[in-house]
């Protein structure tokens, strides 16, 4: 086909062979709309009747009522697409047609349309008070800042995007009043989020709500597709969301789109950068000299301790009293071996005959820095590419984006693409039609257990591994093989470096899935919106291991071991609501029913494992091809809720505001008679501003004060089948013998699961009482909230006795009551320095009072998990969760006569000991009852790991085309329990792993109190380290600068020349500097979250991050 200009403004299009395509004369035309069109022997005429267009030129400036440009204003000829931004002085050109008319608008300010008449053009905006109204996202409906009656709070999209991670909550940290993030640094992980304390001993996450849609967690969340972000603090916000809102909701909505007849935006969004892993802050180990040094000094004071003469007994450093290092630490048999000893050809050939069983390891004598060695530094990128737009009956937005983090650990990856579509239109001018929809491809390898926490509590983690493994031992041997550790007197630690790059590369976890919603808006009447909503997720999810045979350690490993597995869930909600908004005069009512059916999750899986495939590659690995094969599987049917909730706002006046709340959750995870719980809340304001009182004045702009009342529901913290007894098969528990020989045995079955049809909800009462003030035209803004959160019938699991076996798992009963209490203010300050330099800063302040306030008759306490043989923490009246249990150590015993005299007479009659394992140089702890011994009586609470306050300052300035941006966040007031000094502290546990540098300054005479560490011995005991004691607990307050960032755009005579409406650069660098005297890696990262809460023992830190960005608009 061809297009033959006959004049100016007539076309003819003519096809180049026998056949014409209708759709493409059809497209033609579409693309001349406005035209006529005459189709006659094969072509089509296409003519304009439209007049010559005369364009001119416009040259104009926007600014405020005060005679501040308004930079980025948008100025569109009326009527069409054509249209400018103004630049940072507030000046704009566009050329437009004669007789035109512009639409300036700016977010804020009042929208004006201008006649062109003449060639400049010069526009005063008015503010809009409306428009400076954030409207917020509550649940299930929207209002503004004005109206609302509640604790909420709301954080900025490009807050959330700040950092190219997959961990959109982390952004929260310290940005919203009464939230606290329990993060690390795994990449691929989300942070755990508790708002206003802690309601229960487990399942304390708050509900997530993206588009309306319930979610379990936002993994799948890229942070430059979100619009808004909702925190959901009080009942009075929150209640409406009933039995799964108890912890506080956070609501987020994606991007919607735009109507009008604008151009479809185009945004590209590219962040790169680096992860740090900051080996400098890394535990500090003796160098091997110094090691093989305080070791005999280990010998010699336990010796003294025993009165016998010093045995310097160490397979390495000699028999003498100054150490020696030997040539090779392993010699494919011996141990701590001089050069002369060895016959290395020898050895080397039996490496080529048997490598699995031959080594050859010389000392490292500068000393391997093992964190160093399995930490890198990490490359980080994110991308995403948007779309917006829409016409006047609807709108839609589009993104595909990806992201690529390398952990800092080796071998710890994560990618993440997505693709998402949002979209709205108008079937009727009653009638809409809208979906939001995302698909998420993610994997991860590598990963570091149970989200970077505290997993491996009971054993050690990948870092904790590093910490104890002794510098003196290289990562590679002779032979260029993993450096084994058979060889003697070293603690039996594993090659960590050998592991991450064996075993976790074949560690690779893979999903694909889909959530979202499709939604119908119906408006029969004025005011009254129906609106129906269906909506869920599917995910599929696929994993391998492979852990390769490795029989170099002292505790070999004999086999290859290879997993597999996958599985998929699926969960929906299905939504309908009827919502009324009318005014008549000076009273506004608006009402919201509803009724809600959701399933939290129906899937099945599979997974198998056995020991040596066929290979070692990954093409050849399945379980057909290994020897003694395992398989499991099991289904799951999730958790059905069935809701009504109603909720009524009215106002009067724009004055006085009252809302109610009433919902009613029913939930098949408990029995009969408590299924249903019904969930009220009540709140009211009073705009103090409307007042006719307050109208004479210019310096207080709003002032209202919030008041509310309410209760919410829990059952995170509950087994599906917690109501059932339950019954299972398992060999090692239900296999009898039952014909008298040891031939055969004969499947039975056991109980697996005591049941407890009698639980109920957990319910929490929250109280709130703030304001909200701003002054001087919104230039100083204060928000402030007092609150009590107090949850009764709490639920867990308490161990059972032991004549029920440990089979049976035990089941979740209400056993306490925990009360939160706490103030959260924000303050905000903007203005003008010069009229080009403009400056923001905001302060997020929180206070809090964990404690719980009762427990079940009979039951005084429970204690926490066991690390190491050593429990860490008590849960008990009066005392916060988690709260740090133990001995106090209130010094040495600094000379044999105090160890001499510290006795008392037992029942005998004898004089012994009052304290088991005292000596010198040891703890010496606080007889608490005051009964002359020390025993389990003597042991009190230690600290708490809840701080008692968190805050976050963020500072923007912004001259013309150049802003900066700082952010710093603190936490004061909380312990943590230091579980990594077990490892390094103590030479008798692990005798010969790496030691710290707290030998250096471990007990001596000369030092007495002051040492910061007891006795440096070859021994492990009660008064030392078998036990816990507040020696464990530390000051866990930090204060971190977590961003830095500078920017500058480019909008402007370069965007006007490469085609672009932005182009804006930034570098950045987070979490670069913090301020503590915690001795730990990082004193954010607290290991998990509840009952375990605090505990560090080698969890994944948070690392500097440095960061190039770029924005870009089309």
């Amino acid at each position: 086909m061809t297009i033959m200009n006959q004049k100016r403004t007539n076309y003819v299009l003519r096809p180049k062979g026998k056949k014409f395509s209708f759709s493409i004369g059809l497209f033609s035309m579409l693309l001349c709309l406005g035209s006529q069109f005459a189709l006659a022997n094969s072509e089509i005429l296409i003519k304009n009747e439209l007049k010559d267009i005369v364009q001119s030129t416009i040259t104009g400036t926007v600014v405020d009522s005060e005679g501040v440009p308004l930079p980025g204003a948008n100025v569109v000829e009326k009527g069409t697409s054509n249209g400018t931004q103004t630049d940072f002085d507030g000046n704009f050109t566009l050329e437009v047609e004669d007789g035109a008319s512009l639409v300036i608008s700016y977010i804020g300010f009042q929208t004006q349309e201008v006649a062109v008449d003449g060639s400049t053009v010069s526009v005063t905006l008015a503010e809009d008070a409306a428009a400076l109204d954030e409207v917020i996202v509550t649940g299930y409906q929207t209002e503004t800042k004005r109206e609302t009656t509640a604790a909420v709070s709301i954080v900025k999209a490009e807050e959330l995007a700040a950092v190219p991670s997959g961990n959109v909550e982390q952004q929260l940290q310290g940005r919203v009043a009464g939230v606290t993030v329990i993060t690390n640094g795994q990449p691929g992980t989300t942070s755990q989020i508790r708002i206003r304390g802690f309601g229960a001993f487990g399942g304390n996450e708050p509900l997530y709500v993206v588009d309306g849609l319930p979610v379990g967690n936002t993994e799948f969340l890229n942070p430059d597709d979100i619009e808004t972000t909702t925190v959901l603090k009080d009942a009075a916000a929150a209640s409406i969301y009933g039995a799964r809102a108890a912890n506080g909701v956070v609501v987020y909505t994606t991007k919607p789109g735009s109507r009008g007849t604008q151009k479809t935006e185009v945004t590209v969004n590219i962040s790169s950068g680096i992860a740090d892993p900051n080996a400098g802050n890394a535990i500090k180990i003796l160098s091997p000299i110094d090691q093989a040094r305080y070791t005999h000094i280990a010998y010699e004071n336990n010796a003294a301790a025993l009165g016998e003469p010093v045995a310097y007994t160490h397979p390495q450093y000699g028999t003498n009293a100054t150490p020696t290092i030997p040539d090779y630490l392993y010699a494919n048999g011996p141990s701590g071996v001089s050069a002369s000893q060895v016959n290395v050809a020898e050895i080397r050939q039996a490496y080529e005959n048997d490598p699995d069983n031959t080594f050859l390891i010389r000392p490292n004598l500068r000393g391997t820095n093992w964190y160093k060695e399995l930490t890198r530094i990490a490359p980080i990128s994110r991308f995403t590419v948007g779309f917006k737009g829409g016409t006047e009956n609807g709108r839609f937005y589009s993104s595909v984006s990806g992201q690529t983090q390398a952990g800092i650990l080796l071998n710890n990856d994560f990618t993440r693409y997505t693709a998402r579509f949002n979209s709205e239109w108008d079937i009727a001018p009653w009638l809409s039609v809208g979906e939001n929809f995302q698909v998420t491809y993610r994997s991860a390898v590598g990963g570091f257990g149970d989200g970077g926490g505290i997993s491996g509590a009971d054993d050690e983690s990948a870092i904790t591994t590093a910490i104890r493994m002794s510098s003196i031992i290289p990562v590679y041997d002779e032979f260029g093989s993993f450096a084994s550790t058979k060889a003697a007197g070293f603690g039996n630690p594993r090659n960590p470096v050998r592991e991450r790059k064996n075993d976790n590369s074949d560690d690779t976890n893979y999903s694909i899935g889909g959530t979202g919603n499709v939604y119908l808006l119906i408006k029969p009447v004025d005011g009254l919106t129906l609106r129906s909503s269906l909506g869920g997720g599917y995910n599929n999810y696929y994993f391998t291991n492979y852990n390769y045979k490795y029989l170099g350690d002292a505790e070999p490993i004999a086999n290859d071991s290879y997993g597999e597995g996958s599985g998929y869930n699926f969960n929906w909600t299905f939504t309908n609501t009827a919502s009324y908004d009318k005014t008549f005069g000076v009273h506004r009512v608006k009402a919201l029913a509803g009724i809600e059916a959701l399933n939290t999750g129906i899937g099945k899986n599979i997974s198998g494992s056995g020991l040596n495939p066929f290979s070692t590659d990954p093409d050849f690995q399945s379980l057909s091809v290994v020897q003694s094969p395992v398989v499991n599987s099991d289904q799951f049917k999730g958790v059905n809720f069935y809701s009504l909730f109603g909720k009524l706002d009215y106002s009067f006046d724009e004055k006085y505001y009252l809302t109610g709340v009433l919902r009613r959750d029913g939930a098949s995870r408990f029995g009969g008679n408590n299924r249903y719980g019904t969930f009220p809340a009540v709140s009211a304001a009073w705009r103090v501003i409307a007042e006719p009182f307050m109208q004479n004045q210019d310096v207080i702009t709003d002032l209202k004060f919030r008041g509310g009342w309410g209760q919410m529901g829990n059952s995170n913290n509950v087994n599906p089948n917690n109501q059932y007894s339950l019954y299972a098969s398992d060999r090692a528990n239900t296999f009898y013998q039952t014909t008298g020989q040891a031939s055969g045995s004969t499947e039975g079955f056991a109980q697996s699961r005591i049941g407890n049809p009698d639980a109920k909800w957990e319910t929490s009462t929250t109280l709130n009482l703030g304001f909200d003030a701003s002054f001087f035209n919104n230039k100083l803004e204060f928000i402030l909230d007092w609150w009590t959160k107090d949850t009764e019938d709490l639920l867990y699991q308490l161990p059972l006795p032991a004549v029920t076996g440990n089979f049976a798992a035990a089941p979740s009963v209400n056993i306490a009551k925990m009360s939160n209490k706490g103030l959260d203010f924000e303050i905000i300050g903007r203005g003008n320095i010069t009229e080009d330099f403009t400056f923001e800063v905001s302060m997020t302040n929180s206070f809090l009072k964990n404690e719980i306030a009762a427990l079940a008759p009979g039951l005084d306490f429970f204690d926490g998990p066991n690390v190491r043989n050593i429990v860490a923490t008590r849960n008990a009246v009066g005392q916060s969760l988690s709260a740090f249990f133990g001995y106090n150590v209130v010094g040495y015993f600094n000379s044999q006569a105090e160890v001499d005299g510290n006795t008392f007479v037992n029942d005998a009659g004898e004089t012994v000991p009052a304290q088991d394992g005292q000596g010198l140089g040891r703890f010496k702890y606080e007889d608490v009852n005051g009964d002359g011994r020390i025993t389990p009586e003597d042991r009190k609470f230690l600290g708490s790991p809840v701080p008692d306050y968190t805050g976050g300052i963020t500072l923007n300035l912004k001259y013309k085309a150049i802003e900066f941006e700082t952010y710093w966040f603190g936490s004061f007031g909380n312990e943590i329990w230091n579980q990594t000094k077990w490892y390094t502290d103590f030479y008798g546990v692990f005798e010969g792993s790496a030691k710290g540098y707290a030998a250096y300054q471990s007990w001596t005479p000369e030092l007495g109190n002051n040492a910061v560490a007891p006795i440096w011995e070859s021994a492990s005991n009660f008064s030392t380290n078998t036990v816990g004691n507040s020696w464990y607990v530390e000051d866990g307050s930090y204060v971190r600068l977590q961003r830095l960032a500078l920017s500058y755009d480019f909008r402007g005579i370069l965007t006007e020349k490469l085609g672009l409406t932005k182009f804006k650069v930034g570098l950045a660098a987070n979490n670069i500097w913090t301020i503590t005297n915690y001795g730990g890696i990082d004193p954010g990262v607290g290991g998990g979250a509840d009952t375990n809460f605090g505990i560090d023992i080698g969890n994944y830190p948070v690392s500097p991050q440095y960061l190039i960005n770029f924005e870009i608009g089309i």
